[in-house]
């Protein structure tokens, strides 16, 4: 699709990636530049065809339409699948009313679109953190390999409304009024025919106990004061039949299940009619948006003092709520479902707590304006219908060049092509953008008795693997073997196929592609430069025959690395540790970006990368007992090897304490006076009291300290007091930052060779808690490795080692080269 555009386009860019953004405020990008930004596609127009990142750090309301087949389904399944695996610091649901989403835990096994995926530079993955819920009274009929768990609701959570909008019923009806009366009495309490009381339920009642308040209540069945038996006997059998939809239970699912950090729930109502599915989403709308105003407090104020019900209920994590269908939840004009008002309400209020919605439909025209003036991101896919075409221009949140406001181009919009709108103002107007292809399979419920691993035939495997290769060589211009190697690997596993490497190479020489025993090359000039450069890198490693590792990262993309010379594969460890989510090319471009902001030398001349790669750091866990209050607590901490600081998780970064590693090169004494100064300086009276020590042992320790620039002294008013000459910032052994690494850790793979040796030793450990934390006890010590880039950069003043963790795609404190 080529069509001119006059209006130019600009948009909010980060220069190392050559992506844009959409959503995202300049100044959330100027403190945390690309991190959490959703691969959704490139541009697709003449002036630029860039990578197009969505924003999913603040909250946002997306509009999705297009006509069936147009790729609508498939937009929303590629954000959520960006949401997965880019951002686990949020909660994902998406409901699903035709069963279509189920099957992302699988990779794509579509041969034309894996062949898409290695023309974008990516590969067929499936989602590992995906849990799929079906309603309760589901799970006997439908394959377990087709869902994780079972979702219900207290009847207690749905209000007299949205009974009588379920069962399409006047509210003010005698059968509404009926309805109205009974909820407030099961809440409240009541007295049957007989005169026995019944004590009111709260939250915890079901199906059963609202018959049998309509059947027994003595004012209900008045024949004074009561209501008709007709009345009673059709809201019974109304309820009888709610009974058979398999969604109530008197425990209901916790909120927490659904909305939990780094998981992608799929809410499966395909099995649901549309009045029952509207019931669910609304009260799942609600619930969600009530929850998160009263986290967002708590968050607030740091308090949590609330009790276990609540906190399953209520503590949930910023939510992304996907909605496909939509013009069936909330249609436009007077009409009204169970969920219309509940998601007017979540679209409106929930920007401020961090509820975003991203909701879809074949039917623009069809969808409740109200609901509609909240978007910010528009994507319109090809529409065919005036109506929905006007609905659609009406509400774009941007500037709309000529072209595209033309009812023949919104109609012949390309299927996996889309308009897309963005009301930032750093967005200059709408543009065209294409669609990526999905890494999990998209699969109908049709589908949930074939063989998912594959339907491909071995020539059609061996036919993709021919082109990924070549589509990587021709990106990278000199690939390692082994990357090859490890390649044909997976897609041997996950397509159970047969393909040798040696016909994958084969075929890269008939492509005119160089071999050696190590690399494939695109010609000879790029493995002849490539040596030369390698052989000129690998005196500057301390490391010999460091092998970085193959790795395909959560996104994905393929990484690769250098061999040792002797070309011997180090064996394979699979330890403890985090995985990666960030590849090698991505690193790359954070550490050019870093060092394009900073000129050394007196001419300017600015810092150079000259090589990278990906090693594993061990990291010591302990596992120590604290006394708290009188009581033994068991607790947790991590401690980088290489830094010797506590490393904890929070924000989406790897943190570090400072001044821990001071302590492993002092004793006892020493350490202790250290940490008793304060930061406003402290003398040698105030020092006895605070450590026990005696004038001698502290004068003694505080010259050491001061021989090492740990302190400096200085006189006040006659009196000499000593001050910290160092930043010291360490945790106490209740902060529960210490063990926010545990949750994190997975089962990785790695080559020895690899793995980054130890600057600080775990023999100290103890000694030095012991000087920390006088009470605490290492009951057990083990390592687990964090994945890590190790840059050598280079300039006029000398050569130094970076790392960027591979986990979070943050810099890790910087070290000298030691020579």
């Amino acid at each position: 699709m080529t069509i001119e555009v006059k209006e130019k386009l600009t948009l909010l860019t980060d220069e190392a990636s050559d992506a844009v953004f959409i959503g995202r405020k300049k100044g959330l990008y100027q403190k945390y530049g690309c991190d959490a930004g959703l691969y959704i596609g490139k541009i697709n127009e003449p002036v630029s065809q860039s990578q197009v990142l969505l924003d999913s750090l603040t909250p946002h309301a997306i509009f999705i339409c297009g006509a069936r087949g147009s790729g609508k389904s498939y937009a929303i399944g590629v954000m959520a699948e960006e949401l997965a695996l880019k951002n686990p610091n949020v909660g994902v649901i998406v409901v699903d009313p035709v069963g279509v989403f189920w099957s992302m835990k699988y990779p794509n096994k579509e041969e034309r679109e894996i062949k898409s995926l290695a023309e974008w530079g990516l590969l067929p993955q499936g989602l590992s953190n995906l849990k799929v819920f079906i309603p309760d009274g589901m799970k006997k009929k439908v394959p377990k390999e087709t869902f994780d768990s079972t979702f219900s609701i207290q009847p207690s959570l749905l209000t007299s409304e949205d009974w009588a909008l379920t069962f399409s019923i006047d509210r003010f009806s005698p059968t509404g009024l009926l309805l109205e009366k009974c909820l407030n009495k099961l809440e409240t309490g009541y007295t049957s025919k007989e005169g026995k009381y019944i004590k009111g339920f709260r939250r915890e009642y079901d199906i059963d106990d609202m018959v049998h308040c309509l059947e027994t209540d003595a004012e209900l069945n008045s024949k004074e004061r009561g209501f008709k038996q007709d009345s009673v006997r059709a809201l019974t059998s109304r309820l009888e039949a709610a009974k058979s939809w398999g969604i109530f239970s008197k425990e209901g699912t916790p909120l927490t299940k659904f909305s939990r950090e780094n998981q992608l729930t799929v809410i499966d109502t395909s099995f649901l009619d549309d009045n029952v599915t509207a019931l669910v989403i609304g009260v799942l709308a609600r619930r969600l948006l009530a929850a998160r105003k009263i986290s967002t407090r708590q968050e607030a104020v740091k308090k949590m003092e609330i009790d276990s019900n609540t906190l399953l209920e209520m503590s949930i994590p910023p939510t992304w709520l996907f909605i496909d269908e939509a013009h069936t939840l909330m249609p436009a004009g007077n009409s009204k479902t169970a969920a219309t008002d509940a998601l007017i309400e979540y679209v409106k209020q929930g920007r401020r707590p961090g509820c975003s919605l991203v909701f879809a439909t074949q039917q623009p025209s069809a969808i409740n304006s109200k609901v509609l003036s909240q978007i910010d991101i528009l994507l319109a896919h090809k529409l065919v219908f005036d109506d929905d075409i006007k609905a659609v221009l009406r509400r774009v949140p941007a500037i709309m060049p000529a072209p595209f406001k033309q009812p023949d181009f919104v109609k012949t919009i390309e299927i996996g092509t889309a308009l897309l709108a963005d009301r930032a103002d750093e967005t200059s107007r709408a543009f065209i953008i294409t669609i990526r292809p999905r890494m999990s399979q998209h699969e109908g419920r049709e589908a949930e008795t074939v063989e998912i691993e594959s339907s491909l035939t071995q020539e059609q495997i061996n036919n993709i693997l021919n082109e990924i290769s070549f589509k990587k060589v021709e990106n990278e211009k000199v690939v390692p073997i082994k990357a090859i190697s490890s390649l044909v690997e997976i897609m041997n596993v996950k397509y159970k196929a047969k393909t040798k490497l040696s016909a994958v190479l084969d075929f890269l020489e008939t492509k005119n592609c160089v071999l050696n025993p190590e690399y494939v090359a695109l010609n000879q000039l790029a493995l002849t430069d490539f040596l030369v450069e390698g052989k000129e890198d690998a005196s500057l490693i301390k490391e010999e025959n460091t092998t970085e590792d193959k790795t395909t990262n959560q996104q994905g993309i393929i990484g690769s690395g250098k061999q040792n010379q002797a070309n011997q594969i180090a064996p394979e460890k699979s330890l403890l540790g985090l995985p990666i989510k960030v590849n090698k090319i991505e690193a790359n471009s954070l550490i050019e970006k870093q060092l394009r902001k900073s000129l050394l030398g007196v001419l300017g001349e600015q810092e150079k990368l000259s090589e990278i790669n990906l090693v594993w750091i061990p990291v010591f866990k302990l596992t120590f007992d604290s006394s708290f209050k009188n009581e033994s607590v068991n607790a947790i901490a991590f401690i980088n090897s290489l830094t010797g600081e506590f490393i904890h998780f929070k924000e989406n970064k790897l943190i570090e304490s400072n001044g821990l590693s001071l302590l492993f090169d002092l004793n006892a004494v020493e350490s202790k006076i250290l940490l008793s100064i304060s930061k406003k300086g402290s003398g040698i009276q105030e020092l006895i009291r605070e450590t026990d020590f005696n004038s001698v042992k502290i004068k003694n320790a505080l010259r050491e300290l001061a021989s090492k620039k740990l302190v400096k002294r200085e006189f006040k008013e006659r009196k000499e007091f000593f001050y910290l000459n160092t930043n010291i910032e360490l945790p106490s052994s209740r902060d529960i930052l210490l063990s926010s690494l545990n949750s994190k850790i997975a089962k990785v793979s790695f080559d020895a060779t690899n793995l980054i040796n130890e600057r600080f030793s775990e023999d100290n450990l103890n000694s030095i808690l012991n000087v920390l934390w006088p009470k605490a006890k290492i009951s057990s010590t083990e390592k687990i490795y964090l994945p890590a880039y190790q840059a050598m950069i280079s300039s006029k003043q000398g050569k130094r080692k970076i790392w960027i963790d591979a986990f979070t795609g943050k810099l890790l404190k910087s070290v000298r080269l030691l020579h």
